[in-house]
C-alpha cells in the first residue's frame, strides 16, 4: 500500500508525551511517513536526563525506515553557533525548523497530504501553503482519539494517565474540532484506510 500521508511532528510535546507513556510506536499505527525536524528532535533529547529523551533517541534509531529526521538551515546555523556559545538557547528554534520543513517545495508530492502533530504550537499560522486542504493540524489528544475510535489502541485517556504517572502533564488541547467537516472525516478515515484524502 502506498504511503500518501506524512505526519509532521512539529513540536516536542507529542514525542515527550508518548515517550512518557511508553507509546511512541503509536505514531507507526497508520500507513504514514513520520517526519521530525532536526531541531524538534534536538529540543526533545538535548538533555539526556529529561523525561523520555533516551526513549525518543532509541525509538528513532529503531525505526529509521519509517521516521525521517529532516535537516534544516535553522538548526544548522544554531548548531554552528554553539561552537562559540555552548549553552545557546533559541526558544522558537523547533518551530522555525518545522515551518522550514513543511514549506519545502517537494515535501508533499502528487496526492500526498500532511498532518501537523503538535500540542500547543501555533506553527500552522506561520506556514505558507498554497493549498490548505492538504495540511491539517492535530493535537496528541486528537491523534489518540482517532486511534481509539478505530480500535487501534485501547484508550486515549489511558495514555494520558500513564504519562501523568511518569510526571508528564501534557496538553489536552483538541484541534480536530476546529477543522471543517470534510477534513475531519478525511482524517478520521486515515487510520481505517491507511491514507487520507482531504476533500475540498
Amino acid at each position: 500500500m502506498s504511503r500518501d500521508l506524512k505526519i509532521f511532528v512539529v513540536d516536542t510535546g507529542p514525542l515527550i508525551t508518548l515517550a512518557a507513556a511508553e507509546s511512541l510506536d503509536y505514531l507507526l499505527y497508520v500507513n504514514a511517513d513520520v517526519v521530525i525536524p532536526d531541531a524538534v528532535l534536538h529540543e526533545a533529547t538535548r538533555d539526556a536526563a529529561r523525561l523520555g529523551a533516551q526513549d525518543i533517541i532509541d525509538w528513532v534509531k529503531a525505526h529509521r525506515t519509517h521516521v525521517e529526521i529532516a535537516p534544516t538551515k535553522a538548526y544548522e546555523i544554531y548548531d554552528a553557533a554553539r561552537v562559540t556559545i555552548p549553552n545557546l538557547r533559541e526558544p522558537d528554534l523547533g518551530e522555525r525548523a518545522a515551518v522550514e520543513v513543511i514549506e519545502e517545495p517537494d515535501r508533499l508530492q502528487g496526492d500526498e497530504r500532511g498532518v501537523l502533530l503538535c500540542e500547543e504550537t501555533a506553527v500552522l499560522r506561520r506556514v505558507v501553503v498554497r493549498d490548505r486542504t492538504r495540511i491539517v493540524e492535530l493535537s496528541t489528544l486528537d491523534f489518540l482519539r482517532i486511534l481509539e475510535a478505530e480500535q487501534r489502541i485501547q484508550s486515549a485517556e489511558q495514555v494520558f494517565e500513564i504519562a501523568e504517572k511518569a510526571a508528564r502533564f501534557p496538553s489536552r488541547t483538541a484541534k480536530l474540532d476546529a477543522q471543517d467537516a470534510a477534513a475531519r472525516a478525511a482524517i478520521q478515515r486515515l487510520v481505517k484506510r491507511g491514507d487520507v484524502d482531504l476533500e475540498r
